[in-house]
């Protein structure tokens, strides 16, 4: 009985260190926790809540209301950059998240 409750207590232990360790990759940006992810096959999705920890990671602190954040995006013909600072009060500017697939 001793030795079940230390093996049990060891894979505890391991169960908690992954997933700090797979919560730890989630707050990384995006092409690090692509890469990081790269080397995982499937089987850690079916063990861990991925799902909640995702969101819980990616949540971000912005309100109804808030201004959006600024940032560079590529231009359609990859001549320049778009930064959204520099269309505040110039234009409506509309953005639009999700799959079209």
């Amino acid at each position: 009985m001793v030795r079940f409750l230390q093996a049990l207590a060891i894979v505890a232990l391991l169960y908690v260190l992954v997933l700090a360790g797979f919560a730890f990759a989630m707050r990384q940006p995006p092409d690090r926790f692509a890469r990081l992810m790269s080397h995982v096959g499937p089987v850690p999705f079916l063990i861990f809540p991925f799902e909640s920890m995702w969101k819980n990671a990616r949540s971000g602190h912005l309100q109804v209301g808030n201004d959006a954040p600024d940032f560079n995006l590529p231009l359609l013909d990859r001549s320049g950059t778009v930064q959204l600072a520099s269309l505040r009060g110039v234009r409506p500017v509309v953005l639009v998240f999700g799959s079209y697939t």
